[in-house]
């Protein structure tokens, strides 16, 4: 039997330090502090009250385009969404299957040296290439099967006769969720109603890039919503970016945030590229959708990366600290009960919307982890601070050495 005792750490919530035995895997027992603890095959050192955490939940990325900037020439000079998606779409198709893997798993690597423990990512699923790219990102999948919990959706184009093959040749390959972006095609709602379909006939969930636009006239949120309670599919549809519900008179914003609520969709926010791709038209715009609204509404609620060092946000990377930290900022979490939640919003809520189980720091919980050179939660935020170590399962994925600082 493997064990593994954490010994001296503050886990979230929980107050004082704290030994944490974890066995095959699973946190075994929460007890107070002793010097007479002896650990087994794996023990670690005392971490002298530094702060443990659950394990990073990243709830929506792109493997396929993550790290190729400038690769090729490739660049966005105008920062826009369009440039993006013009600019990628003829480099993608260039590209081989050994690119792809190399950069995804590059992308992976720097998540879990983060803390992340799990991870959704969308595939390009728009051409044949997906199905090459999707090849590729399975092998990853077991790849790192030890190491972090990988999750992939068809981002395809439901709703036209190409669409639909590619999307259903994809299920039949064994894509975990299907998904779309209604708001670019040529009938938003004949591409929510084929994507639910798809997902009603191979029994999957749906998570859907919405309305990434400025435009108030964009919203078809609204749609899919009254589509998902009509079908029965309340908790098995997922929404990402929604930044035209932030520029929404009032009382549209609140009616639609309603009806979120009523559907149990899930929505996902993307502060760091929403804030780089939107907010180019006049007036200036944020282009965050409005989390502390739809929290106070018990929406399911989580931040994720999005894009990471590509056409999309050249900036990006996989601290999911860091897109919480930026949350607090862009969404005005600044109460300390707000500032507390912004942490759900990288832990419980993704975990929830990936449907983990057995999620979370109790008793009998699976052992994935993060221990955080910090000794709250709050300066952790602050400070970004270093991930000490990451454990999945129990098993220790990634470590930097505790140093003291000096100063003089």
């Amino acid at each position: 039997m493997d064990e593994l005792i954490l010994k001296n750490v503050r886990v979230w919530g929980k107050g004082d330090a704290v030994d944490v035995i974890v066995r095959d895997g699973r946190i075994a027992n929460v007890i107070p502090p002793s010097p007479l603890s002896k650990g087994g095959k794996s023990t670690d050192e005392d971490f002298a009250g530094r702060v443990l955490l659950p394990g990073f939940v990243e709830s929506h990325c792109h493997l396929d385009k993550t790290m190729s900037l400038g690769s090729n020439g490739l660049e966005n000079t105008s920062g826009t969404l369009l440039e993006a998606v013009e600019r990628w779409y003829p480099s993608k198709i260039k590209r081989d299957k050994e690119d792809f893997k190399d950069r995804a798993r590059q992308g992976l690597n720097q998540a879990i040296a983060k803390g992340t423990t799990a991870l959704r990512s969308h595939i390009d699923m728009d051409s044949s290439k997906g199905l090459e790219v999707l090849e590729v990102m399975q092998e990853l999948k077991e790849e790192f099967r030890n190491k972090i919990f990988l999750e992939l959706v068809a981002l395809g184009m439901p709703g036209t006769s190409e669409g639909d093959a590619l999307m259903t040749e994809a299920l039949e390959n064994g894509i975990d969720i299907v998904g779309g972006c209604p708001h670019i095609t040529p009938d938003p709602v004949a591409c929510m109603k084929s994507a639910l379909d798809l997902a009603e006939r191979f029994g999957k969930h749906v998570d859907l890039h919405m309305d990434e636009d400025e435009n108030p006239a964009v919203l078809d949120l609204k749609d899919l919503a009254q589509m998902v309670r009509a079908r029965g599919l309340q908790g098995r549809v997922t929404a990402d970016h929604c930044c035209s519900l932030s520029v929404q008179p009032k009382h549209v914003q609140e009616k639609v945030i309603a009806q979120v609520a009523e559907a149990n969709i899930n929505i996902i926010s993307l502060p760091a590229v929403n804030l780089m791709l939107q907010g180019h038209t006049e007036p200036m715009t944020r282009g965050l959708v409005p989390i502390k609204k739809l929290l106070e509404q018990n929406v399911t609620v989580a931040v994720g990366s999005d894009n990471v060092r590509d056409v999309f946000q050249p900036m990006g990377n996989y601290d999911l600290l860091w897109q919480a930290n930026l949350a607090i900022h862009a969404a005005h979490l600044t109460s300390p009960a707000q500032r507390r939640t912004a942490l759900d919003l990288i832990t419980t809520q993704p975990a929830k919307i990936l449907g983990l189980q057995h999620y979370g720091l109790d008793v009998g919980c699976q052992a994935d982890m993060v221990i955080l050179e910090a000794y709250d939660v709050e300066t952790a935020f602050a400070m970004m601070a270093p991930r000490l170590r990451v454990y999945k399962a129990g098993r220790l994925v990634y470590r930097q050495e505790i140093k003291e600082e000096h100063f003089s």
